[in-house]
């Protein structure tokens, strides 16, 4: 058994910022695989899947990205399952748009979701897709520019960026 999760903050204004490319990449994976179910549990959106009989849960935190290790760390105490059995989708500006890359057993580079998951978990030996969603002209713009959506020049390098990170989370899946 699998959990992935979706990292990203809630409410509409947020839905199509750079800061929510891990839920929006996990929501592409769940439609183009079928999966229409979500149900609200830990408090985020659940839903369960199957691939090629391996069994997996998709996971997006309800509450803020600082906050998001509260519902992960429930989610793998109730399902017993450990780090090795986890995959974390966020957006990271270290990486160009339109790049995806997994890790695992990575430093969090600042990123407050990550961080809320491995103080919660105690260690960040778990498994990660960074999505590249690149970084602002000046150091002080971090936090409005990952707030603020792709420009239209760049949505064709997203577009591919989602379509690796859908290929990573099924070959991890698999494995």
């Amino acid at each position: 058994m699998k959990l992935v999760v979706g990292l990203g903050n809630p409410g509409k204004e947020y839905e199509r910022t750079r800061h929510n490319a891990g839920a929006v990449l996990l929501g592409r994976f769940a439609t183009n695989r079928g999966i229409a179910r979500w149900k609200g549990r830990f408090d985020s959106s659940f839903a369960e899947g199957e691939l090629e009989s391996e069994n997996f849960f998709l996971l997006c935190p309800q509450t803020f990205m600082n906050r998001s290790g509260e519902a992960v760390k429930e989610a793998l105490y109730f399902y017993k399952l450990g780090g090795d059995d986890l995959m974390v989708v966020h957006d990271d500006i270290d990486l160009a748009v339109g790049r995806a890359q997994q890790v695992f057993n990575a430093g969090a580079a600042g990123h407050k979701g990550v961080l809320s998951i491995a103080d919660h978990l105690g260690t960040n030996a778990f498994y990660r897709i960074r999505l590249g969603v690149g970084r602002p002209v000046l150091k002080g713009q971090v936090e409005d520019y990952v707030l603020s959506p792709f420009f239209p020049e760049e949505e064709e390098a997203v577009g591919r960026m989602y379509e690796q990170g859908e290929r990573l989370i099924e070959n991890w899946i698999r494995k």
